[in-house]
């Protein structure tokens, strides 16, 4: 079916708009795949993604996410890495510590999931401030995809908004870890 950008931005009357349920099971397949590549097992190593984003998350025929390009970008040329990077920084991915430290870290990937939820929530790919805002008023008409035309169930969408939020909170240390965002999506699923 493609990546999930193609699932953004859509024109009024599209037949491509997701339902909510299908964002939702977006969202907490996209979590249990950065998960399992943050965790270590045996004969696995935990892996920093490091290019999340709507490009990098694929739609099998059934929508369910896989993470594309994991740990790639070590096997990749300087300069291929870096475009990519600059790439990311100017879609909002990239996390903001990423500038001053030069490190990528599990925060780094968490940060990039916050902006996804954000984006499949709005249904936009690029986020700005008055939305950020509006999500963390629980305005939902100036965040939730017009698209879905209120088909939405706001307790959801305030439960993904507030995950979200936390997710790209601009101290790393501030954010969750996968394992904390699992279980509150698994709270979120529990009540409804």
């Amino acid at each position: 079916m493609g990546d999930l950008s193609r699932y953004l931005d859509l024109e009024d009357g599209s037949n491509q708009v997701l339902d909510w349920s299908t964002r939702v099971s977006i969202i907490n397949g996209i979590a249990k795949g950065i998960r399992y590549l943050h965790s270590i097992e045996e004969k696995k190593p935990a892996i920093i993604h490091r290019r999340i984003s709507v490009e990098k998350v694929l739609l099998d025929q059934q929508v369910n996410p896989l993470i594309a390009d994991s740990g790639l970008a070590k096997l990749l040329a300087d300069d291929i890495v870096f475009s990519t990077i600059k790439i990311s920084a100017a879609m909002g991915y990239l996390a903001p510590e990423y500038v001053t430290t030069g490190l990528f870290t599990e925060k780094c990937d968490i940060y990039s999931f916050g902006v996804i939820i954000l984006q499949i929530l709005s249904g936009k790919q690029l986020l700005s401030n008055s939305m950020r805002l509006a999500a963390e008023c629980c305005r939902y008409n100036d965040f939730i995809d017009t698209s879905l035309q209120g088909n939405f169930s706001e307790s959801e969408a305030a439960k993904l908004a507030k995950i979200a939020l936390a997710c790209t909170d601009e101290l790393p240390d501030q954010r969750p870890t996968m394992k904390e965002v699992i279980q509150e999506l698994n709270l979120s699923n529990a009540g409804s």
